[in-house]
């Protein structure tokens, strides 16, 4: 008797919701809190979650639109809900037909039963209040395995993947300018606090710093650091408080690298010598004591000692015997050392050099050249496995000829064992997850780039991050905002 009631209780309650808030309402504007079963979930059942399209039966593009969890777990092309942002969300993309609001993609949907304008404004608003279900909850809240940050360049985002499932969950703007009408500020590279509590950007063309709370992406704060810095990559202490960004001038002007307080966000000193010309890659020994700094102009790496009193000391390690003591303004570097990573006891450096495409090897205690690798053309960021027994190597190529390969070092033979071709196109940074299980690659896809798997009005070509097993292989690429770059993996704290 007890479940006879309560099922004839649940039809009722089913009943009442769709007469009451079906789509015979009409009036989207008139809808105060959104409750998704009873005013998102009806657009869906009666246009998309039909037999032939999104229903659990048919599942068209592997998407099915019966429920809240359904629609969250995306298609086989990625993620279709981006929550607080309809912008760049795909459901919006393909439902949507005025480019003044959001992007039109092609095939528009539904085909028979196009949404109304109401419709789609509202679809909007669920989506920029969150994507809420029915208990309040925005999808991917707690990640369970962590998340892959993203920059941007050309589209003053960062983009956030849920390592879960490998779908797109945010998209967090930064940057003060509206780039749809000025230049990107250009967010370059992206590195992680070592408590996992914040974030910093480098914006390399508006000359700032910003920090966001790493849980809910939240602005904080940001840092001017004046004309012509042109920061490239941030490196922290191991307690977090202090913040050193190398100044990527390739006017010359500025060879220093900069240091700030984390917590005020302010400038507290500069390390400058004019051996250090378009620093660029920053990387923290694994005991926390030195910065080895990758001079790209110069063909040298700069040393910093780390501590309260011998922040100003440098020692310079030449990357070829070739190189001069002092580069004249005028040299033409001829390789190109951009970024570095370290073996974890700290012993052995690798340096990708992008002029001669090569990956250079040094002994960090005696500060010697130990071995050249070559790799592919225009190799740039590059990651250890937690192991230390595999190298991975973003290979960018030209403008002209773009690369899709990333190089597979091994550490014990100091050789590249394999490239990993099809990547996607210009390949430019490399993170390993801290179980080594899989390589995150970012993939600008600027030069004859591979087009987005549906044409899409109104939107910048998106970048793509290629996910790799520990087998080498490329099992996923997802599409992100234009010119994908930096790239970190922020830990589950």
């Amino acid at each position: 008797m007890v479940v006879v009631c309560a099922g004839m209780i649940a039809l009722l309650m089913f009943a009442s919701c769709e007469r009451d808030y079906g789509l015979d309402v009409g009036d989207y504007n008139s809808i105060g809190t959104i409750v998704y079963s009873q005013h998102v979930q009806p657009i869906f059942t009666q246009k998309c979650a039909t037999s032939g399209c999104h229903n659990a039966e048919t599942a068209a593009e592997d998407l099915v639109m019966d429920s809240w969890s359904s629609l969250i777990q995306g298609s086989h092309h990625g993620a279709m809900v981006i929550p607080f942002r309809p912008e760049k969300s795909h459901l919006i993309f393909h439902v949507n037909r005025n480019t003044a609001i959001a992007p039109v993609a092609e095939p528009q949907m539904p085909p028979d039963k196009p949404l109304s304008g109401d419709e789609v404004n509202f679809l909007m608003r669920w989506i920029r209040e969150g994507a809420k279900n029915d208990f309040e909850q925005v999808p991917f809240e707690e990640p369970r395995h962590g998340r892959v940050l993203v920059t941007n360049q050309a589209d003053d985002e960062i983009a956030v993947i849920d390592v879960s499932s490998n779908l797109l969950m945010r998209m967090v703007s930064v940057g003060s300018l509206d780039n749809r009408v000025t230049p990107p500020e250009a967010p370059h590279n992206i590195v992680v606090d070592p408590l996992r509590q914040v974030y910093y950007v480098n914006m390399i063309v508006a000359n700032e710093i910003w920090k966001f709370d790493a849980r809910e992406n939240e602005f904080l704060g940001k840092l001017s650091l004046g004309a012509q810095r042109s920061p490239a990559q941030i490196a922290l202490s191991l307690d977090g408080t202090k913040g050193y960004v190398t100044n990527f001038d390739l006017t010359k002007t500025h060879r220093a690298v900069q240091i700030f307080d984390t917590q005020t966000m302010q400038v507290t000193d500069e390390i400058s010598d004019q051996r250090m010309q378009a620093p660029h890659g920053i990387t923290r020994t694994p005991d926390g004591g030195s910065l080895w700094v990758a001079c790209q102009q110069s063909d040298n790496i700069a040393i910093l000692s780390v501590g309260v009193d011998v922040d100003d000391e440098i020692e310079i390690v030449k990357v070829d015997s070739t190189v001069p003591d002092l580069a004249t303004s005028d040299y033409t570097p001829k390789f190109g050392p951009y970024q570095l990573v370290f073996t974890s006891d700290g012993r052995y450096a690798y340096l990708t050099c992008r002029f001669s495409n090569e990956v250079r090897v040094f002994d960090t205690e005696t500060k010697e050249l130990v071995k050249i690798i070559p790799v592919g053309v225009n190799p740039l960021i590059l990651d250890i496995t937690p192991d230390d027994r595999l190298v991975y190597v973003a290979n960018r190529g030209t403008g002209a000829s773009p690369s899709r390969s990333v190089s597979v070092i091994n550490t014990f033979t100091q050789t590249e064992i394999m490239k990993i071709e099809n990547v996607g196109v210009e390949p430019h940074g490399v993170v390993v997850s801290p179980t080594g299980e899989y390589i995150y690659v970012s993939c600008e896809n600027v030069s004859s780039p591979d087009e987005p798997h549906h044409p899409v009005e109104g939107l910048n070509t998106p970048g793509i991050v290629a996910v790799i097993n520990a087998q080498n292989e490329v099992i996923k690429r997802i599409e992100v905002g234009a010119f994908a770059a930096g790239i970190a993996f922020l830990p589950v704290p």
